[in-house]
């Protein structure tokens, strides 16, 4: 074989180790962090005691429909900075999407606090009558402060699902600690925010008489 007919061969060998070291230099790399997901737990999974309270006889009670700010509306697990900054974890993310998951304890923690057969979550599919009542919730807050502070900032309003008259509106702010950089612990402390949210939602329908 000539010198001629190897230079072409040398030249080809040479552009193919040039290709091959960056994806062995890759392949050495360690893996990507896996992904976390974390979910917001009822007060029947965390063993929480609340108090029962009594509705009026036949009261039904659509829970939702649940806003949360825009900041919050997202996979990732989101949570205060210094000043107007926000940390938003890449790798701890929510197993669904927050403002369900929030409809899903609160729907399940009311219905354990004034009876299940009272309980639904709205909006749904049905002909509501003068005794249907609709719990509308507006999530100003949601986050932990950067602070070791879990922090779960509300307002919402009972409504007569009949003729969409509004019979009563309430806000408070929740707070409860949690380990900064910790994601079970900011989970787990949400879910006890929600507890006593759904407690307050529950003791705001009390008393409520749609007969009139």
């Amino acid at each position: 074989m000539s010198l001629f007919r190897l230079r072409p061969l040398g030249r080809n060998l040479a552009i193919l180790l040039l290709v091959a070291l960056p994806v062995a230099a890759c392949g050495g790399l360690p893996g990507s962090a896996p992904t976390n997901f974390y979910i917001l737990k009822t007060m029947a999974e965390l063993q929480a005691q609340g108090t029962p309270v009594a509705v009026a006889d036949g009261v039904t009670v659509g829970v939702g429909p649940i806003k949360i700010p825009g900041y919050a509306d997202r996979p990732q697990i989101v949570t205060f900075g210094s000043g107007a900054e926000i940390n938003v974890s890449d790798f701890d993310h929510w197993a669904e999407p927050l403002s369900d998951a929030i409809k899903r304890v609160l729907t399940s923690n009311v219905a354990n606090l004034i009876g299940e057969e009272s309980v639904f979550s709205y909006p749904a599919d049905f002909r509501p009558d003068k005794q249907s009542l609709q719990v509308a919730v507006n999530v100003i807050d949601i986050t932990e402060t950067g602070t070791g502070v879990a922090r779960l900032s509300v307002r919402w309003h009972v409504k007569a699902l009949y003729d969409n008259k509004v019979l009563s509106r309430h806000a408070k702010v929740y707070e409860a600690p949690a380990v900064v950089g910790d994601y079970n612990s900011y989970a787990k402390a949400l879910s006890l925010l929600l507890a006593e949210f759904s407690q307050d939602i529950a003791s705001s329908l009390n008393g409520t008489n749609l007969s009139s």
